[in-house]
């Protein structure tokens, strides 16, 4: 059995699209595991940005078509609690995470679900609790 619900962050997402990434046969395999993958809005658009940047539009054109075509595969739009605790952790984290690193984590928190990421800032972040 696979994991229930994960975040999908932009390291992990440009692994999965990026055959000549170092971490792509991992992000396969990855990817595999998951039960059911939800990429906030942030994260897509940050993710098709860098595909079309470095691979060019028909290859950000191919990844949203084949993200939008999967059953498994959800993209959020976040609620205005999840865009607070966002702003939150981005405060808190003083600088060490970047805003769309703040997203993930709010919306793990938000969903109680785990990042799929490659990213270890995301991961040492992710289970404290943000500052009021």
């Amino acid at each position: 059995m696979g994991d229930r619900l994960r975040i999908a962050d932009t390291s992990f997402l440009y692994a999965l699209f990026s055959e000549t990434d170092e971490l792509h046969a991992k992000a396969v395999s990855e990817a595999g595991k998951a039960d059911a993958l939800s990429i906030p809005s942030e994260i897509l658009s940050e993710t098709l940005s860098l595909v079309h940047r470095g691979q060019g539009f028909q290859a950000a054109r191919a990844t949203g078509d084949w993200i939008r075509a999967q059953a498994n595969i959800e993209m959020c739009t976040p609620s205005k609690p999840i865009i607070e605790d966002t702003w939150r952790i981005f405060m808190s984290g003083a600088g060490k995470l970047s805003y769309p690193d703040s997203v993930v984590i709010a919306h793990c928190r938000a969903l109680d679900a785990k990042p799929l990421t490659f990213d270890r800032t995301i991961l040492a972040h992710e289970k404290k609790k943000p500052k009021a």
